[in-house]
């Protein structure tokens, strides 16, 4: 009886571990601010980021900039509501929605995996984005403007 709870016990410890493998990788990493290399973006301040992911208008050097959310995973996620929006998920959700409804700007896409967003910021010059920065150094694509947020 006691080997038994003793193999239920470390199999549970093993599924806990395997489960939270790929987000302990991701906590390793840093959060980048991104575009792809035909962008002409060389820099792009706090407050700019900010009121881009706000569905605002942001222009810089006669671009006007539009933002892709990458939603790929949960720390991402995190990350995306306290660092950069500097909001709750549910408030962020009403203010796109009243802005929408306002017609003053709308939400940025949101894209679920970074080879999606990879893409897109390749294909366009003037969209903005973000990234772990081991996955962006594996695509010569895009680039990093600066460091977002690491642990």
């Amino acid at each position: 009886m006691k080997a038994t709870a003793a193999l239920r016990a470390l199999a549970r410890l093993g599924l806990c571990l395997i489960v939270s493998l790929p987000l302990s990788a991701a906590a390793d990493d840093k959060l980048v601010l991104l575009v792809g290399t035909g962008s002409p973006l060389a820099t792009l301040g706090s407050v700019e980021l900010h009121k881009l992911f706000l569905g605002l208008t942001v222009v810089v050097d006669d671009h006007r900039l539009h933002a892709l959310r990458n939603d790929s995973d949960e720390l991402m996620r995190q990350v995306f509501f306290q660092n950069i929006v500097s909001m709750s998920e549910s408030v962020y959700d009403r203010r796109m929605l009243a802005m929408t409804l306002q017609q003053v700007g709308r939400a940025p896409p949101v894209l679920r995996d970074s080879k999606t967003v990879f893409e897109r910021l390749a294909e366009d010059p003037d969209a903005v984005s973000f990234g772990w920065a081991a996955d962006a150094s594996k695509d010569p694509r895009v680039k990093a403007l600066r460091v977002l947020w690491h642990p």
